[in-house]
């Protein structure tokens, strides 16, 4: 039972509140519309009220308006992550533009495995991750009310992705360091050996400040798994942050933040990576390096590299996807046993 209102406010239409404009409608899991002015009289406002009902009644409820509900609430604005708010508004745009305009029910699995054939077909990975949030946004729909039928997505099974990525040679990996280097990106050098050391995302990377810098190690956190790890000191490590830290000092302002632009400030991933594809593309055309590689492609050569425990060094949450990254071949040994007589000739 709601709150009991105000004597003053009794004759308001149900779920009418006044506010410094005037009246609108403020119902849980529905968008606030302003109805009328504060001047209006009280017909006037029930009038509004109908007129407003009646779109309601005559507007047909779509995953368009679906999808905006989901971006508006809390558990979307609250709890995902930016980066990954972003990737979700990428995502949606192709469901929207196919089923937009339908009514949520009347998504069904079967349509959903056209979709995801016909855009698997040149984008296995995008449709993947474009029928993922289909089905996260179906789920929360039907936990509210506003999705009549089970996720429609469960039963249709992802597509077979090809390993991303590649493995960086060393001597690819050595070229473009010291072509950063003569071309006066020490930051971008430092920011290649802190990511292939210690296996981290480029994210974590530009996110670390100086407050990580322990006695024993350099702590990252994932931002996509919130895995928290204590990378302890080697000497390359160590020469890596003193020589990141002693760099771009010149600028009046200065962040705390180990990787900094020219200006003192935080890298940006954009401005980041517009160096980046920059300097790949100088190297590629000069023949410093055969073949582009993604700063990614980093944490792939560190998985491949490493010899331990892979899941335990790159903080992934399963062993499987550690092994995604590890690019390199199991050294196994061979059968010593003969099933036929050895020859005496």
């Amino acid at each position: 039972m709601g709150r009991r209102r105000n004597p003053e406010n009794a004759w308001m239409p149900p779920y009418v509140v006044r506010y410094p404009r005037g009246y609108r409608v403020r119902r849980r899991g529905w968008p606030i519309q302003h109805l009328a002015d504060l001047n209006a009289s009280k017909s006037e406002v029930w009038a509004a009220y109908e007129k407003y009902q009646a779109g309601l009644v005559q507007k047909t409820f779509t995953l368009t308006d679906l999808i905006e509900l989901y971006f508006a609430s809390p558990q979307y604005t609250k709890h995902i992550k930016p980066q990954t708010q972003k990737d979700y508004h990428r995502y949606s745009l192709r469901i929207l533009a196919v089923f937009g305009e339908m009514e949520p029910h009347n998504i069904t699995s079967p349509l959903v495995q056209m979709f995801l054939d016909a855009r698997g077909a040149e984008h296995p990975t995008a449709a993947n991750r474009e029928k993922t949030f289909l089905g996260i946004v179906m789920k929360w729909g039907k936990a509210r009310g506003f999705v009549k039928i089970e996720d429609p997505t469960a039963v249709v099974k992802s597509l077979k992705e090809k390993a991303g990525g590649r493995y960086v040679e060393d001597w690819e990996y050595q070229a473009f360091w010291q072509w950063l280097g003569d071309h006066g990106h020490v930051m971008h050098q430092c920011a290649m050996e802190i990511s292939y050391l210690c296996a981290a995302r480029q994210q974590d990377v530009l996110a670390l400040t100086r407050a990580e810098i322990q006695e024993d190690g350099l702590l990252i956190v994932q931002a996509k798994t919130g895995k928290v790890q204590l990378k302890l000191w080697s000497l390359a490590l160590k020469e890596a942050v003193d020589r990141a830290i002693a760099t771009n000092t010149e600028a009046q302002i200065q962040t705390t933040h180990i990787i900094r632009s020219r200006v003192g400030r935080a890298y940006t991933r954009m401005g980041f990576n517009a160096i980046w594809l920059r300097e790949q593309r100088a190297a590629l055309a000069a023949g410093a390096i055969k073949q582009r590689f993604r700063f990614h492609d980093l944490k792939i050569k560190a998985a491949s590299d490493f010899e331990g425990d892979v899941q335990k060094f790159t903080g992934h949450k399963t062993r499987s996807m550690a092994e995604r990254y590890n690019r390199t071949a199991d050294r196994v040994v061979s059968l010593n046993h003969h099933h036929r007589p050895i020859s005496k000739d």
